[in-house]
């Protein structure tokens, strides 16, 4: 479905339905499964994270694969973590999901039983009880009508009412079937309580965005400063615990500092130490567990080396919930403990896609005007939904069987230790748009790292200096990091990949970058 976007003061025309099985259904019957659940005084919550909640919710209904994408990731995989992201609540749009889910059936049901109406009595050359050009134009209306009907319904019925600005609340939130709400009890229960993300593939910091700016360097921390004869001995839980202080005290709207463990979930099974295997995985045939206590942390901090790896994680929350950007650090120390090592990098989850917002620009009902589009759109729609039907119907009874033998061969993977339980999918990533909506966005993404990344190692420096380390070397770092670029002195460097902070022309990265050996200048790529 190609949204319409209405002027100011006038609602949005819906279009047509997705051209894939995204299509909204009939209307449900008292009690089904958007029966409103038992009254539940509403929770408090950031309008950040209600408004990516909410877009998030209007996406699952306008685009049935996306839906059908996140309930197959999430509660059809048992054995699989789950990715969150900051500003979601995961359940709530599950819970839409499923709805549409039931609501799509239900028209899928309709159409595939006008086709067998329509087909029967032709194959067993059964004459209809009416003149056969009116029995085809009383099928016809009828599956017309579904499509109309389940369209309205999303429209007017679930958008409007439920997901508008001022309407939504997630505590209202449709029932699922009583096997499901136990399983997205134990979905809400991770999110509550989680510090751990499991991932499957190369990129650990999944249902966060994409890792754009990574970038390292080692700090000799055995060299006392000019007024010291030795360094003061620390550890790495003091450091964490500065540079946490520091980043809670920003007061930048929306933002939250946390540890959180990283690790694939190919290493579940072989290749972390027993202990940790046990607690991370107490049933090799359920899902990885997402909390790791305080101890546990300190011990996987001090290991630097690990396949389970701490950061500390600061995610600055705007524009509504829609641009998220994340700040991932992590402090390393050698074996000999003389030299700290240094990581960080971005991460951003840019706006959703703008075909979900459509959801604001809906009147209570249609104007005229768009009741004629919607049933035009809806015309036009029947013959292909008549075609698709049947065997939209047929696919989904295969994939209970496919999902059955799916089953089996991962119990058998797991019973081999070479299952990865690691998460493969974000909805909030796969909501996304692959760039900005506004240049003001952009901006804000480029503020949101730079205050941050300058107060971490600001309060690195500081940190360093009270106890009595050399920093003038770490001092010059920062000057480069400031600007963005790469730093080369002695044994140690600074490195930048793709920072967004070295954009300018006059940004020390391009000043280093445009010398050639020689004095010839670098080509540009």
């Amino acid at each position: 479905m190609t949204p319409t976007f209405a002027r100011p003061g006038t609602p949005a025309v819906p279009a047509s339905a997705p051209a894939a099985p995204a299509v909204p259904a009939a209307p449900a019957p008292a009690g089904s499964t958007w029966a409103s659940p038992p009254a539940v005084p509403p929770q408090p919550t950031a309008r950040a994270a209600t408004d990516a909640t909410r877009f998030l919710c209007a996406a699952v209904q306008l685009d049935g694969a996306l839906g059908n994408r996140v309930v197959d990731a999430v509660l059809k995989e048992p054995y699989r973590a789950v990715a969150f992201s900051p500003g979601v609540d995961l359940v709530c749009v599950l819970r839409y999901a499923l709805a549409a889910q039931a609501r799509q059936a239900t028209a899928r049901g309709v159409l595939t039983c006008v086709v067998l109406v329509l087909v029967l009595p032709l194959l067993l050359q059964a004459p209809p009880p009416v003149p056969l050009p009116v029995f085809v134009l009383l099928l016809l209306a009828a599956a017309w009508a579904t499509v109309l009907t389940e369209r309205l319904v999303t429209f007017y019925g679930v958008l409007r009412p439920r997901l508008s600005r001022h309407a939504f609340d997630p505590a209202r939130a449709p029932h699922a079937q009583p096997a499901e709400e136990k399983l997205l009890g134990e979905v809400a229960a991770q999110d509550r309580q989680g510090n751990v993300s499991v991932f499957a593939g190369f990129d650990p910091f999944l249902g966060y965005g994409k890792l754009v700016s990574p970038w390292n360097f080692t700090v000799a921390v055995d060299r006392p400063d000019e007024h010291s004869d030795q360094v003061l001995p620390f550890t790495l839980a003091e450091l964490n615990t500065e540079v946490t202080g520091v980043l809670r005290a920003l007061g930048l709207p929306g933002v939250t500092v946390a540890e959180r463990v990283f690790v694939n979930g190919a290493d579940l099974a072989q290749g972390l130490d027993p202990a940790l295997q046990r607690l991370l995985l107490p049933r090799p045939d359920g899902r990885p567990r997402t909390d790791l206590p305080p101890d546990t942390l300190d011990r996987l901090r001090e290991d630097g080396a690990g396949r389970a790896r701490p950061y500390l994680l600061t995610t600055v929350s705007g524009w509504s919930g829609e641009l998220v950007v994340g700040t991932v650090t992590r402090f390393s120390l050698s074996a000999a403990r003389d030299l700290l090592f240094v990581e960080g990098g971005t991460t951003v989850l840019p706006p959703l896609h703008r075909w979900y917002h459509q959801v604001d620009h809906l009147l209570d009902r249609p104007t005229w005007r768009q009741l004629l589009t919607l049933l035009g759109t809806s015309a036009a729609a029947v013959p292909g939904r008549l075609l698709a039907a049947p065997a939209e119907v047929l696919g989904r009874l295969a994939e209970g069987l496919a999902a059955r033998r799916k089953q089996r061969e991962q119990l058998r993977r797991i019973a081999l230790g070479a299952f990865n339980y690691g998460a493969e999918l974000s909805i909030r990533e796969a909501a996304a748009e692959p760039g900005f909506h506004r240049y003001f966005q952009q901006v804000d993404s480029q503020m949101y790292t730079k205050v941050v990344e300058r107060r971490v190692l600001d309060a690195l420096t500081d940190f360093l200096t009270d106890h009595q380390v050399d920093v003038s070397e770490l001092r010059e770092r920062q000057n480069v990091i400031y600007n963005g670029g790469i730093f080369t002195s002695g044994n140690a460097n600074v490195s930048f990949v793709n920072s967004p902070v070295a954009a300018g022309a006059g940004s020390r990265i391009m000043r280093l970058a445009g010398r050639a050996p020689g004095g010839g200048k670098k080509e540009d790529r």
